[in-house]
């Protein structure tokens, strides 16, 4: 295939295609891709084939796949379920033996991959054109089309390849599942599926496991492994010396790839087959030439974002984990690096390509870096997918050193709990707790004997040895005394193997060793002959709200234990991270060793963390030394789509020295190309500079304001909630019940955008205003929505108590709303199904708190770039969570309070305070009430002028014409333009800025 054709036809073929072209002109753009893109010849085409029982014809053909052209996916994807079954049945017959016939249908803008599966229509994959990046296109289709060996292992293109819409996870995952059906129940595989979500909630603190995600694990597990396998060229014979880590562990690599929960598959029949053609897939990649982390991609690819976020993973894109490990690893050769949070690998990565660079600058042996690697460079994670992808990806980064390895190389990865929540006191010593699911008694390891890496592991040799020939527990006990254990430690581990006995006996016994060796590596991290000079990585984002009842109980006495508990109206803003920040410091950094975490931008300024910045933590020392701001860069962490993400910056500090953080933080500022920007994408979009340490946020209230304004309640999911009026037939509607139906818009969230709202009439009694974020521009109130608000009285209505009221229509329409809250709404609060869908409306009291009437109330915006205010006088009005409102005593407190709110004086005093989204400062919430703003008194000359220019903005903002088909924001701009040109925005800001001195 021609550069020239990728790069001045493919992207016009792509842009074409987006548009749904009309049948023919689709026809044509296919029939090119095909000859262009992947060589068909013209005479292996073929054009409106006639099915052999002339039942139809497949618009497309080329060898073993078939394509069906829609003018719509959107509304044609049934019609492609019942065709697709026929066209691929047909085209089988003649496809070559063991070669899978796969039906592609697309519209030019989505492109859906079906395969048949025993006779059942299965799809196995999905893929939306995207005109930014055409090539995407061709690697999505080429395993399909034309596997091509020797393709460069980019993030993009492994994502494309293996991630959640690629074919080869479609073909998997319908396997997997068939599998599971089939040994899903076995003793053995629940026990490892138990341990595996044990796991999860272990450090997430919820119960986060699901067997769609298992079987995403287990399928992500098992191409990792075929990975590693590649890295070394080795060919792949039995599945289960794959899996396993017999096949590595022939070639001396050790760690690498061991026996986990996933290589369950190999039980049931075709097992074997499924990795097969799993390790098939990776044989195109050059693997020893990847440059960056790329299963981080992966990951991200499948694993759907909402679960991500749920979980606290971000993962660092690899420009920053650079940057990091080159301001924080000062002497790559010498310092022992510990990431306790690893996830993929990222920060692994990068810290042994700096140390390999050290290595070959310092002219030392190709085998001796390599041991240097493995004896400085070391990772913890709890996620047991994680750690499968950050051993591979430590192999990955040795490049061709792979080849001068010493005889064994151990890859210092670990399974484990890093902060060691299982770590309990015994006496003058400690155990470790291991759980067992469901409900056996934890086995206890003696936490002493943890910490000693050689009597530990001779200690597993004699318990995996008395398992193989089923021997006495006091037998086991004596020898591991003989091997050095302390009497106490030795009947400790004698009581343990009688429940490992017991284990295996029930046929629950395959997974202990992996369990015991790899749980228990942080307690012999933390010894101080082995900890780390540098303590690295982005460790878990999980607010203290979002954690069950039981892990917030341990996050709260463990930041106690620190003093860096805040309680109050801040302990639902406190962060895990908070916890691996002191925790890390004191259990695995050297005296005078060196932090370097990736957190929230809130860490550098929020009150609920001032005590990792003031010296006030107790237990260990921490000094800031430094740290980056990062507000002003985008993007960095992913989101979907129409969200914004955290904030982000990178905090440095020292263990063992006191002092306040420096009066100065390094702001970077740039927009990137993509969230996975090359280095060199990055040094072109970004700028550094010196900037003042950020201000100290606080939520101290300097204004009597503050305890007067609340925020609207959510009314989520919005398509139950915000109507339009619905067509009527020939009786048409009901004045009194007018027929409605739920608004579908692109601010509706998953999993509510796959629900059909309801439709039906609604008592005009509920029918309401609703005033949105949007609704408010300065001085003016914009469109308002039109919404069902079912409180009658100052009482949440659900359809039982609608009906005893007599209101069959609400009745009628919550009893549709709720019963698919009840079967979409799967999140959980406190460990306990989430709160009924009247409760989730009244959350706080925020929708009765607007039962009585007002007959003046201030608005404000929530969030945005800009503050906005104004004042409504409609009493039968409700206010979205989007905004901010409070009852005014008279127009004049209105007029008032909105002069100072929509001044510059006021954002500019407000900005360096609010947390930054994707580009610009968001969210303003109660942070004006941080200013001393005064109460109205209407005896005062300066707030009597303030409300009489506010009037006064008020007549000129109601003049302007306002376009119907202009965006809120830019009426917002318009009507402010209008206020400079009169003069009067000029008059309210001299008076704000003397009501309010500097």
């Amino acid at each position: 295939m021609a550069n020239s054709w990728r790069g001045d036809r493919l992207p016009d073929i792509v842009r074409s295609m987006a548009s749904r072209p009309r049948h023919e002109a689709l026809r044509g753009l296919i029939t090119e891709l095909l000859r262009e893109g992947f060589g068909a010849a013209f005479s292996e085409l073929e054009h409106e084939r006639y099915l052999v029982d002339n039942s139809g014809r497949i618009d497309v053909a080329w060898g073993a796949t078939v394509i069906e052209l829609k003018s719509d996916l959107r509304r044609e994807e049934r019609d492609v379920l019942a065709r697709m079954p026929h066209y691929l049945a047909d085209a089988s017959r003649g496809s070559a033996p063991g070669r899978t016939t796969v039906g592609l249908a697309t519209d030019g803008a989505t492109l859906l991959a079906y395969a048949l599966d025993r006779g059942t229509l299965a799809p196995i994959g999905r893929y939306d054109v995207d005109v930014e990046h055409p090539e995407q296109l061709l690697s999505w289709l080429e395993p399909l089309l034309s596997p091509v060996p020797e393709v460069m292992p980019t993030p993009i293109a492994v994502a494309l390849a293996f991630g959640r819409y690629s074919l080869a996870f479609g073909r998997a995952h319908a396997e997997l599942q068939r599998l599971w059906s089939e040994v899903g129940e076995n003793p053995e595989v629940r026990l490892k599926r138990n341990l595996w979500d044990g796991l999860l909630r272990q450090v997430y603190g919820d119960d986060v496991g699901s067997d769609a995600l298992f079987l995403q694990h287990t399928y992500l597990t098992i191409l990792v492994k075929a990975i590693a396998a590649r890295v070394l060229d080795l060919e792949i014979g039995d599945p289960a010396e794959m899996l396993s880590g017999r096949l590595l562990a022939n070639e001396g690599i050790v760690g690498a790839v061991e026996a986990d929960f996933f290589d369950w598959p190999l039980l049931a029949r075709g097992g074997d087959d499924l990795v097969r053609s799993l390790a098939a897939e990776t044989v195109r990649f050059r693997l020893r030439d990847v440059k960056v982390d790329v299963l981080k991609s992966l990951y991200e690819s499948l694993i759907d974002p909402d679960e991500r976020h749920d979980l606290g993973e971000y993962y660092t894109p690899d420009w920053l984990a650079a940057r990091v490990v080159a301001a924080a690893i000062s002497r790559p050769l010498e310092q022992r690096v510990l990431d306790p949070s690893c996830g993929s690998g990222t920060f692994l990565f990068h810290a042994l390509r700096r140390l390999i660079e050290a290595g070959r600058e310092a002219r030392l042996p190709p085998a001796e870096i390599v041991a240097i690697c493995a004896d400085r460079v070391f990772g913890i994670d709890v996620h047991p997918v994680a750690v499968a992808l950050a051993r591979v990806t430590w192999l990955l980064a040795l490049g061709d050193l792979v080849q001068d390895r010493p005889p064994t190389l151990t890859v210092p990865v670990y399974m484990g709990d890093s902060m060691q929540w299982s770590l309990r006191p015994l006496g003058a010593s400690a155990e470790v707790l291991v759980d067992v699911p469901p409900n056996d008694p934890p086995l206890r390891i003696p936490a002493g004997l943890a910490s000693d890496h050689n009597l530990f592991e001779r200690a597993l040799d004699e318990l995996n040895r008395g398992l193989d020939t089923l021997a006495e527990p006091e037998a086991i006990r004596d020898a591991i005394a003989r091997a050095g254990a302390t009497a106490e430690d030795a009947a400790m581990l004698g009581r343990t193997f009688a429940q490992l006995k017991q284990l295996y006996l029930d046929g629950r016994n395959h997974i202990w060793t992996f369990i015991l060796r790899n749980l228990l590596r942080p307690v012999w991290l933390s010894h101080p002959d082995h900890r780390a000079d540098v303590l690295i990585g982005n460790p878990p984002w999980i607010v203290y709200r979002h954690l069950s009842a039981d892990m917030k109980d341990r996050l709260r006495e463990a930041l106690r234990s620190y003093n860096l508990w805040v309680g109050g109206s801040l302990a639902t803003h406190q962060d895990m991270f908070a916890l691996f920040w002191a925790r890390g410091a004191e259990r695995y950094l050297r005296d005078g060793g060196t932090l370097a975490l990736v957190l929230p931008y809130a860490a550098l300024n929020a009150p609920v963390f001032a005590g990792m910045r003031d010296g006030s933590m107790e237990r260990v020392r921490v000094a800031i030394t430094g740290g980056w701001g990062l507000e002003r860069v985008w993007p960095i962490f992913g989101a979907k789509s129409g969200t914004s993400t955290t904030s982000t910056c990178v905090l440095f500090g020292r263990r063992d020295r006191d002092g306040l953080p420096p009066a100065e933080v390094d702001r970077w500022v740039g927009i990137l190309p993509r969230r996975d920007a090359s280095d060199a994408e990055a040094a072109d979009a970004l700028a550094h500079m010196l900037a003042p340490w950020p201000r100290a946020r606080t939520l101290i209230s300097a204004s009597p304001y503050r305890r007067r304004f609340r925020q609207g309640p959510p009314f989520s999911p919005r398509r139950f909630f915000f109507v339009e009026y619905a067509a009527s037939g020939r009786l048409q509607s009901r004045r009194e019940a007018p027929r409605v139906r739920g608004r579908v818009g692109n601010l509706d969230k998953d999993p509510w955008t796959a629900v059909a709202p309801p439709e039906g009439p609604v008592e005009r009694a509920f029918i309401r205003p609703i005033a949105l974020g949007e609704s408010i521009a300065p001085y003016r109130l914009l469109t308002l929505a039109t919404g069902v608000v079912p409180m009658q009285e100052g009482e949440i209505l659900t359809s039982v108590t609608a009906d005893a009221h007599g209101h069959r229509g609400l009745s009628a329409w919550l009893r549709d709303a709720e019963a698919k809250w009840d079967e979409y709404s799967n999140k959980k609060v406190d460990g306990a199904p989430r709160a009924s869908l009247a409760q989730g409306t009244n959350h706080l009291q925020k929708l009765t708190a607007q039962a009585e009437r007002m007959p003046i109330r201030v608005l404000y915006t929530k969030s945005g770039t800009r503050l906005s205010a104004c004042w409504i006088e409609d009493d039968g009005a409700f206010i979205d969570q989007q905004a901010h409102w409070a009852a005014a005593n008279s127009i004049e407190e209105a007029a008032y309070v909105a002069a100072v709110l929509n001044s510059q004086i006021v954002l500019d005093r407000v900005r360096d305070l609010q947390p930054v989204g994707q580009r610009d400062p968001r969210h303003f919430s109660n942070l004006v009430w941080t200013l001393p703003i005064p109460g109205f008194d209407a005896a005062e000359a300066l707030h009597a002028d303030l409300a009489a220019a506010a009037l006064r903005a008020a007549e000129v903002a109601a003049r302007v014409l306002l376009p119907d088909a202009a965006h809120f924001t830019a009426k917002r701009r318009i009507i402010r333009e209008a206020l400079v040109a009169d003069g009067v925005a000029e008059t309210i800001e001299r008076l704000v800025d003397a009501l309010l001195p500097p």
